[in-house]
């Protein structure tokens, strides 16, 4: 059941989207960009980091128009109706497979370092069927579920890093600015991908409690999951040299575990990563089947959110185990990202406000005339 208001303040939507965004690209952000750019590879996430911030602002922005009206009722009344349902089921269909990723990944993941001899089968439905459940109770409980565990994973992660500056060597990041500008490119457009869920702006503007204070919010906690990527990736390179973060599956997880904190207060740190990665898949597993249902019953205009968010999960989980490498999951993630993706976090925005400044649609536009 929805909560009385299912609305969230600035500072929740905040905590979600760090959380949301900052979960399993980070894990292997560095190693992405040290094979796009070697050691200049913190500077990819840095770009990224400007370039994310500046597509939550345009998104944001169009939530602006019709603060109080869904992703599928804005796009058509810019539009037209029929090209706003069409958007709604391509962006639910987009944030479906998004989750059959994700969980792909959970799953192998998950099988490597804890549970090696589970069912891939077993790990994803009860990933999908938690997630679910919590998406069933709307967005407000989830935001406040967000804002007990974020302190609770972020407190030690930040002291367990600060550690890691002890024992890293900055030459290992020299000589700066020797990759190519076409390397530095590609691998942006490569890496947008550790940025996915960002779009999911564009669909909760119903669900502030301050629309008109979202734009500046989100995009300062954009702002923010950068700069933590940009000193993750930096410390990452700077411990282990871009060689040997070229051949690590997981170097974030394993810089963690070499860390030395003091009086042997935590056995292992890598548990902490991983934790925190857990709760994060399992937060944008919960955003992917609630926005999607939403948007599926947007499109069809019946019924309540449950059924679709049981139809979404049954996808989800088919779409996960049809995949039987892990590794063909990273190339669908940057096919994904660069086609829906940017089309969603970049064109489709500033095609929704140049329409809406032509048209002198959206409230903004109404107070001036």
């Amino acid at each position: 059941m929805f909560s009385m208001n299912n609305k969230i303040s600035v500072r929740q939507l905040q905590i979600l989207l760090i959380i949301d965004i900052f979960g399993t690209g980070v894990i292997i952000l560095p190693r992405r960009a040290v094979e796009f750019a070697g050691q200049d590879g913190w500077i990819i996430v840095a770009i990224l980091a400007c370039l994310a911030t500046g597509s939550a602002y345009l998104m944001s922005s169009v939530g602006r128009l019709f603060p109080s009206e869904s992703f599928v009722r804005t796009a058509s009344k810019l539009l037209s109706k029929p090209a706003g349902k069409a958007l709604g089921l391509i962006f639910a269909a987009k944030l479906i497979l998004n989750c059959a990723l994700e969980i792909r990944m959970f799953g192998e993941i998950i099988r490597q370092t804890m549970l090696p001899n589970t069912p891939l089968a077993v790990v994803a439905g009860a990933a999908i069927s938690i997630s679910a459940y919590a998406a069933s109770k709307g967005y407000e409980a989830r935001a406040r579920i967000a804002q007990i565990i974020f302190p609770i994973i972020f407190i030690p992660l930040i002291i367990v890093f600060i550690l890691a500056l002890r024992q890293i060597d900055m030459t290992n990041l020299l000589p700066v600015f020797v990759a190519k500008p076409a390397d530095i490119f590609r691998g942006t457009l490569r890496m947008g991908s550790a940025f996915s869920c960002m779009e999911l702006i564009l669909i909760a503007h119903p669900f502030f409690a301050n629309p008109e204070k979202a734009r500046k919010g989100a995009s300062s906690a954009i702002l923010l999951v950068g700069a933590l990527m940009l000193f993750i990736t930096i410390i990452t390179i700077a411990k282990f040299g871009p060689f040997d973060v070229s051949r690590q599956l997981w170097p974030v997880l394993e810089m963690m575990d070499m860390v030395e904190m003091p009086g042997s207060f935590i056995e292992r740190q890598d548990a902490l990563m991983l934790s925190f990665w857990i709760l994060s898949n399992f937060a944008i597993t919960n955003s992917c089947l609630f926005f999607s249902s939403i948007l599926l019953k947007d499109v069809i205009e019946k019924g309540r959110h449950l059924p679709y968010i049981c139809v979404s999960a049954l996808i989800t989980a088919a779409i996960a185990l049809m995949i039987t490498n892990a590794e063909q999951v990273y190339p669908i993630i940057d096919f994904l990202f660069l086609t829906l993706g940017l089309g969603f976090m970049v064109v489709l925005p500033i095609l929704l406000l140049v329409v809406a400044r032509i048209r002198k649609k959206g409230v903004i536009y109404e107070k001036q005339t």
